[in-house]
């Protein structure tokens, strides 16, 4: 029996041995190269991560000096690694410790551009990256070394390895991967609107000549200002390890604080409304106060005193939001006191009581801390430390900004009784899902004040994160993680600035110019359709004369509300109150309606309420297509409205307004390669107004008491709803 296993161990062992011997030459020759391999394994991870010594080194060195640093930490850390590998389980692991070091460094950038679903796809690409440049590097050492030209292996290898590496190369260095989703979604026929006049000269820049101003601390500067001291903060007096000893490579000082920015303003003009504007969190070396010299160009032409903010000092020491809301007020101070100077170049120029203030990424989430400190007599994380602003802020600006990097005692910031515009592009590959939805639910309008306010929210399909900055551009994210991002579904930058230019002007004309020509852009954009750029816009709108019948926040009884409103859905699989889904990784804090159904179903939601009076107003409601697999649909969301009035009279539509399913999107290069889409649910407030419905005779539209949303049953389907209301009257 021994014998027989041990033939049969033998018929199995054989055909590795024929191959073991007749590939001992190859073999031989791969490990003659294993020099070449090491040294082309560290050029990869090199190349890969050598941007990343000048970014933390605040761009101090010069590039040949980063790559130096890079490569003598390389090799520290592989010979390192090939030390303790010898010691942990013996004979020489050099080759392999370059390899993996190589590997560790090319994953980690490729994991922060893709997604998380994709991550075995990147890894396994990141893998065959290393593998190819390490057997070209031995196949050419090879060669070199041994003369001997005659091996086949060898060439295959040589050419399959260059392959791969020139695939990869294409894969990071081409821009234009994929289809334009933007092409895609503008092929849905929308019912035309008839449109608004003039808008396309609105557009221009106006007739007042624009001169500019820089202000700061430095003798260069036109208006020289003086610096603040913030050592009074308890986070800045006790900075401690990391933070303090990369503090001197900043070339800021806590105790000399800039306040510095760039002005546009009409010249020879007086008491004219001013705009705040404060960048985010970018490379401290790059000046990106100046990258929104279109707007100031744009708006300082038609009458506005711009004023963008330098807060450098903030990125570079990575201090929070807070301090970042601080020093924009701070900046407001010092400007204003300039204004009521006399011997100064803004005496007189800007009107006090008419001021906006507006922020983009980290500085769209500040704005609104600010509008709340500029409220407060205390610093809320010390009550040692006074404030004493108390400008009247009329209206807020945010463009893609995070949320809740800074709490105010931990409580998210909760503002009142201000007018804010929230933009926010589909394609941001910094900041992206919507996440300033959840400052602008927090923001209300109370029933007691005089002014009236309002609230608008644009989701700009196309639309990234850098291209609302001149200064930051196309690309979302550093080094070479930039290249992993798929850049070719972007609208064009003038584009995005022109659509910046056309909302941030129309809300600050309604807010601060008392002039509302054109206030329907900031709830429907159909009327503009033919000056805007040619892409898709979601868009959320409430104002102080909404009423909201009900939401689905801070309840567990699912059919139950106050105000005797009750909801029921029928012909739907499973419905109840869910979190807010905006897509992959983003999950709101806010509650929505959420209704699903399988084929064949005739699928409905009905809800109850008192009456309302809506024949001069209109009624509304905020709704999400939820399905993920609409990036081949042909169609948007299909559903009528039916409404009912106390006599038990109904009228029914199909004329409603244009639901667009989930937007599908390919933030990434991988994507595009391996077919994956994100989906963003995005919430769309559409209007119910009597003109949609025919038959009208004998429905009275001053009593509805119930509204039904019927939906297609003939496929699966999904949506969410929220913020049911109405306005008594609406233009």
């Amino acid at each position: 029996m021994k014998k027989f296993f041990k033939k049969i161990w033998g018929g199995i062992k054989k055909p590795f041995s024929f191959i073991k011997r007749k590939t001992a030459p190859a073999r031989t020759f791969m490990k003659s190269g294993r020099p070449g391999g090491m040294i082309l394994e560290a050029v990869v991870g090199i190349l890969f991560t050598a941007w990343a010594i000048g970014t933390f080194l605040y761009e101090r060195t010069p590039v040949w000096a980063n790559y130096l640093i890079m490569t003598a930490a390389f090799v520290i850390i592989a010979e390192l690694g090939a030390l303790i590998a010898k010691i942990l389980i013996g004979g020489s692991k050099r080759c392999l410790a370059y390899f993996w070091v190589a590997l560790f460094l090319v994953v980690m950038e490729n994991s922060m551009g893709t997604q998380e679903n994709l991550m075995p796809q990147a890894v396994l690409m990141s893998f065959a990256l290393v593998l190819s440049a390490d057997v070209l590097g031995r196949v050419i050492w090879g060669f070199c070394r041994t003369k001997r030209f005659k091996q086949v292996f060898a060439y295959i290898a040589f050419v399959l390895s260059a392959a791969y590496l020139g695939f990869y190369s294409y894969f990071l260095l081409n821009d234009s991967f994929g289809e334009s989703r933007v092409e895609f979604y503008n092929g849905f026929e929308l019912e035309a609107s008839e449109q608004a006049t003039g808008f396309d000269e609105y557009l221009k820049n106006g007739p007042y000549t624009v001169a500019t101003l820089s202000y700061g601390p430095d003798e260069e500067d036109d208006i020289v200002t003086e610096t603040l001291d913030y050592t009074r903060f308890d986070s800045i007096a006790t900075r401690d390890g990391m933070d303090a000893l990369f503090d001197p490579l900043t070339g800021y000082e806590f105790d000399k604080v800039p306040v510095k920015g760039q002005i546009w303003y009409p010249e020879g003009e007086s008491n004219r409304p001013v705009f705040f504007m404060v960048h985010g969190n970018h490379d401290s070396f790059v000046p990106s106060y100046l990258g929104y010299d279109y707007l100031g160009e744009y708006l300082a032409s038609n009458g506005y005193v711009v004023i963008s903010v330098d807060e450098n000092i903030i990125n570079a020491t990575g201090e929070g939001n807070d301090k970042r809301a601080i020093l924009l007020l701070d900046n407001m101070n010092a400007i204003l006191d300039l204004n009521k100077t006399e011997d100064s170049n803004l005496f007189g120029l800007i009107d006090e009581e008419r001021i906006a203030i507006g922020g983009h990424s980290r500085g769209g989430e500040m704005v609104a801390t600010a509008y709340l400190f500029n409220d407060m007599d205390v610093y809320p994380e010390d009550g040692n430390i006074k404030f004493n602003y108390h400008f009247n802020i009329t209206s807020i600006v945010a463009i893609a900004p995070v949320v809740d990097q800074y709490m105010p005692v931990d409580q998210a910031v909760e503002i009142s009784d201000v007018s804010y515009l929230l933009l926010h592009g589909s394609n941001d590959q910094d900041v992206s899902s919507m996440m300033g939805e959840k400052q602008y639910n927090n923001i209300t309008f109370s029933e007691d004040c005089d002014e009236f306010n309002f609230k608008s929210s644009v989701y700009i399909l196309g639309a990234n994160h850098g291209q609302f900055n001149s200064r930051w551009g196309r690309y979302d994210m550093s080094g070479i993680t930039n290249n992993f991002l798929n850049t070719y579904n972007f609208i064009d930058e003038a584009d995005q600035k022109l659509i910046a230019k056309a909302y941030i002007r129309t809300f600050l004309d309604v807010t601060l110019g008392e002039d509302d020509t054109y206030k329907s852009l900031m709830s429907d954009y159909k009327a503009y359709t033919d000056y805007l750029p040619d892409t898709v816009y979601i868009t959320n709108y409430s104002d102080s004369d909404y009423i909201s019948i009900c939401d689905f926040d801070d309840t567990t009884c699912i059919n139950r509300y106050d105000n005797n409103v009750s909801v029921n859905c029928y012909g739907i699989g499973t419905w109840t109150i869910d979190r807010y889904y905006r897509g992959r990784g983003a999950i709101g804090e806010d509650y929505v309606l959420s209704c699903r159904w399988k084929e064949d179903k005739e699928p409905q939601a009905r809800i109850d309420f008192n009456h309302i009076d809506i024949s001069n107003g209109c009624l509304s409601f905020g709704i999400a297509d939820m399905r993920e697999d609409t990036e081949d649909a042909e169609e948007g969301l299909y559903y009528t409205v039916e409404l009912r009035d106390m006599m038990g009279n109904f009228v029914k539509t199909e004329n409603t307004e244009f639901v667009y399913p989930t937007i599908a999107v390919q933030l990434y290069r991988q994507d595009v390669l391996f077919d994956s889409y994100e989906y963003k649910h995005q919430l769309q407030t559409v209007y119910i107004t009597p003109d949609m419905f025919e038959d009208t005779e004998n429905f009275d539209f001053a009593n509805v008491t119930a509204i039904r949303i019927y939906f297609d049953g003939s496929e699966d389907g999904s949506v969410i709803i929220n913020n049911i209301g109405y306005w008594t009257e609406k233009e």
